[in-house]
């Protein structure tokens, strides 16, 4: 996946994240562990998108609070 394509894929997730129901909790889960997954050192996410996948993180902790973002280069 190339960055422009993953910062696309994140911010159609943003989209069709906030007008989710709470029962599709499962689909947004799976949307999420692909794109964190794709880019776990935050490498090629912009900055917007990063704070869009911590709070998203941070409200239903789809990864563990211990291991989000673990393998950053600072």
């Amino acid at each position: 996946m190339t960055k422009q394509e993953l910062n696309r894929d994140i911010k159609r997730f943003k989209k069709v994240f906030d007008s989710m129901e709470p029962l599709e909790l499962s689909e947004a889960q799976a949307e999420f562990i692909r794109l964190y997954y794709a880019d776990r050192k935050f490498e090629y996410m912009s900055k917007a998108n990063v704070l869009f996948m911590l709070r998203i993180n941070l409200r239903f902790v789809f990864v563990p609070l211990h291991h989000f973002g673990n393998k950053i280069k600072l």
